[in-house]
């Protein structure tokens, strides 16, 4: 059931704290469900608080504002329990100290298609497992972001979705004003990575989005939302490498080198790109068909064999093979001579009780090979 937000224009003239936690707010949601604005807010401090789990709030595209230039916009989080499930869309935040606040015990957080400008911090988020896609980020603002990146991610989910008339299987960053990136994917996004100097404490970090957006998100229609976690109910299939880990030294966010063969053939709509023509259709990803083609995929046993002719159909069997090149290993260390021999540089080693059963681990290691006279370094992509 939707409950409709009647925000008339509001000014807070009793208020004890600055802090996001301790404001008095202009509406707090206690109880969960879809909440829909109807009009536009202009407040002093604090806009609204998400106190409870399970909400939607959807502005419709209606502004909060606040007529001083301090305060909290959003505040989602509770000081005595976790709050889950937050979706926040279709909404612009403007002129505050912080657009959006998130404390650090809310998990599986949402903010699409919302519109930041002069405020100080557009975000200031400690949350676990965030998606933040199809956003405008004007410029002049300021992010505020986690100690720990592991599930700080500045990209959605993989959606379908069309793009100048045309349907995409990708992920969507966000559209940052006044960057321009040096070469357009057909999918809408920019081959080159944005780069967010982000502040913690008394020290900066670097936070990455991926698939910056070439326009505003009003140019990109969603049609379905795959989240990770539902690639599969009933088994593990080789899945995005970009879904599993939001630490940017697991992507692989470059275009890497391909190695053609007689048999390559160009990839639809690549823009000159040719994959090894045993590549699966079934990957989408230009990067990671990419890498698939300049790959050698080696697998440890007949069921590891299946899981790797989803890549490609010619796969190496590990059993007396040597690594010199960029490859993808299959199957766990029990199975896989190589995975057994890798298992411990990668950040999450795999064993007969990790991850458990019906989940997988993609993960990817560079390696550099002193032995020679030539230093070589390759990559390693590991699935179990």
């Amino acid at each position: 059931m939707k409950k409709f937000l009647i925000l008339a224009i509001i000014a807070l003239s009793m208020l004890v704290s600055a802090d996001a936690r301790d404001i008095e707010y202009n509406m707090t949601i206690n109880e969960s469900g879809t909440y829909v604005l109807s009009e536009d807010m202009l407040v002093n401090y604090g806009g609204i608080r998400i106190n409870t789990s399970n909400v939607v709030l959807d502005g419709q595209n209606h502004q909060i504002i606040c007529n001083n230039s301090v305060g909290t916009g959003i505040y989602v989080g509770a000081y005595e329990y976790l709050i889950e499930n937050t979706t926040i869309k279709n909404l612009k935040l403007k002129n505050w100290s912080t657009g959006i606040f998130i404390e650090s015990n809310v998990k599986n957080v949402t903010i699409t298609n919302c519109e930041f400008e002069d405020n100080e911090y557009f975000l200031n988020s400690g949350a676990v497992e965030q998606y933040f896609y199809l956003n405008t980020i004007h410029e002049g603002q300021l992010l505020f972001g986690p100690e720990d990146e592991d599930d700080f991610i500045m990209s959605s989910p993989k959606l379908v979705y069309n793009y100048n008339g045309k349907e995409y299987t990708y992920r969507l960053g966000n559209y940052y004003e006044g960057y321009t990136g040096t070469e357009i994917e057909d999918e809408g996004v920019y081959s080159n990575i944005y780069e967010i100097t982000y502040e913690y404490g008394e020290g900066n970090s670097t936070l990455y989005d991926a698939y910056p957006l070439v326009s505003t998100s009003k140019n990109y229609e969603v049609l379905e939302t795959l989240y990770p976690p539902l690639e599969s109910e009933k088994r593990v299939l080789i899945a995005d490498i970009f879904a599993l880990d939001s630490k940017s030294k697991n992507y692989i966010i470059t275009e890497a080198p391909v190695t053609p063969t007689t048999t390559s053939s160009p990839a639809s709509g690549g823009g000159g790109r040719s994959y090894d023509s045993d590549i699966s259709d079934e990957i989408s990803s230009k990067v990671i068909k990419n890498f698939v083609s300049s790959a050698t995929v080696i697998y440890g046993n007949e069921i590891d064999e299946n899981y790797a002719n989803q890549l490609r159909e010619r796969v190496q069997n590990a059993e007396g093979f040597t690594i010199s090149g960029n490859a993808v290993i299959v199957g766990g260390p029990l199975a896989n001579g190589f995975a057994r021999e890798y298992n411990d540089q990668f950040e999450m080693p795999i064993s007969n009780d990790y991850p458990g059963e019906n989940k997988g681990i993609i993960q990817v290691l560079k390696v550099q090979d002193n032995s020679g006279n030539v230093v070589k370094s390759y990559t390693i992509v590991y699935i179990a």
